[in-house]
């Protein structure tokens, strides 16, 4: 360490060493984080729904490649396979949107009742 110039920790006492770094005194109340956290599960589940809807436009638009009964059966795959991708990503969208109000749920309930448990996620 260079002459003069001391620690860190010790010249501001509000900081204190944490896991990955420093963290000051009063970190944001738990309530906080987990509204902050449905927020981007809502960003997650609105960029599901976007992608569904390009595999449903694409599913849509796609034609043919050919006349040949190779070629509708190459057509007939690839659109089963955008319906199938279609699909699982509503589900996550689905499935990631119920996570982020449950999340909300609990930020309500940590404030009313001082709830300090686990979420339980549904498989």
């Amino acid at each position: 360490m260079p002459e003069g110039r001391g620690s860190r920790i010790g010249d501001n006492p509000g900081l204190r060493p944490e896991a990955g770094g420093f963290a000051t005194r009063n970190p944001p109340p738990k309530a906080d984080r987990l509204r902050a956290g449905a927020d981007l599960l809502d960003q997650a589940a609105a960029a599901d729904d976007k992608a569904a809807g390009r595999f449903a436009e694409a599913r849509v638009e796609s034609t043919p490649f050919g006349i040949s009964p190779q070629a509708r059966e190459l057509a007939a795959r690839w659109a089963a396979a955008l319906a199938a991708r279609e699909a699982d990503a509503r589900v996550l969208g689905d499935a990631t949107s119920d996570l982020a109000g449950r999340l909300r749920m609990a930020a309500e309930s940590t404030r009313s009742t001082g709830f300090r448990g686990r979420l339980a996620v549904a498989p």
